[in-house]
């Protein structure tokens, strides 16, 4: 993280590709309950933008440093796993990998990546409409400012108490979470309603591409029943592996500095580990990094690293 509240992008895809995140009522409000506490437990995290496909999913995320972004993203991926696995009685590994959080570089590839984000189900010629998409997403709260909110289930809470013998059901431990979503940074100047507005025409032009698309290629759409009915323990018959990037850039030469100065990173922070594990005093690790276990009991302080340009 080159400095706090540096913007990613953070994706995480199911094993397999399985369809363990297929929509469904219940899940939806499950996720939405997981993602209310989260940003409730790490208030400083700042959520602007997310969509939950069949098999995967993107947000859009800030935070001060590396170690809250971490434990956000833990709370998350490991209460989803464990409330959609129990749901579609999955025992095995949930996620395929540790998440990936992709460094976005300036205004032009965040709006991109936006685009990006509200653009799926769509693109894969799931749907027509972006907000057709059944399952998990900020679309129409960033459109036409609708809340979004979900429940969570305190299952310890729960089993203790059933342990003691109470006569409980799990609906005495749910409590209902809203999730706040931050205007972007290029938009923190407009209204409300201009905010909205910008969404509103972004929705437009991806449905009319998306429908242009089908007509140029022939080809029709699966449709939100057809979402439904997959089995979540299915998976797509051809499955995208490309190799994630380090960052999101506009510019060949933003991206270039942004590798330049991770690699300078990875360097500075090696050499600070090989004399912190020699018993060395007073090693200093870069800011923006995860210590090593006793390094510095201290909290981290943050030094500002301005960004590449």
């Amino acid at each position: 993280m080159p400095y706090p509240h540096a913007l990613f992008e953070v994706t995480i895809r199911t094993i397999q590709s399985r369809f363990l995140l297929k929509p469904s009522e219940e899940l939806n409000d499950l996720i939405l309950g997981i993602i209310g506490r989260a940003l409730l437990l790490y208030p400083s995290i700042r959520l602007y933008a997310f969509k939950f496909a069949s098999n995967h999913y993107h947000l859009i995320v800030s935070a001060p440093d590396v170690k809250t972004l971490a434990l956000f993203m833990n709370h998350i991926n490991s209460n989803i796993a464990r409330e959609a696995g129990r749901l579609h009685d999955w025992k095995d590994k949930f996620w395929s990998c540790r998440h990936r959080q992709i460094g976005i570089l300036d205004d032009k590839s965040l709006l991109k990546r936006i685009r990006y984000i509200m653009s799926h189900g769509c693109k894969e010629g799931l749907v027509l409409r972006p907000l057709d998409w059944p399952g998990v997403s900020t679309d129409r709260a960033l459109a036409y400012g609708e809340k979004l909110q979900g429940t969570w289930y305190d299952r310890t809470g729960f089993y203790r108490a059933e342990r003691r013998g109470k006569n409980v059901s799990l609906k005495d431990f749910a409590t209902t979470y809203e999730v706040p979503i931050h205007p972007l940074p290029f938009l923190e100047g407009k209204t409300e309603r201009e905010r909205q507005e910008f969404y509103r025409q972004m929705l437009e032009e991806i449905e009319q591409e998306t429908w242009q698309g089908a007509v140029d290629e022939s080809r029709g759409f699966l449709g939100v029943r057809g979402v439904l009915a997959q089995d979540p323990h299915g998976k797509p018959a051809k499955t995208k592996h490309s190799r994630a990037p380090l960052c999101h850039g506009s510019t060949r030469k933003l991206r270039r500095a942004y590798r330049k100065a991770y690699k300078s990173f990875v360097s500075f922070y090696r050499q600070a580990l090989e004399r912190f594990e020699r018993g060395e005093q007073d090693v200093k690790f870069p800011p923006g990094c995860f210590l090593p276990p006793l390094a510095c009991p201290e909290p981290m302080t943050w030094e500002a690293v301005p960004m590449p340009v």
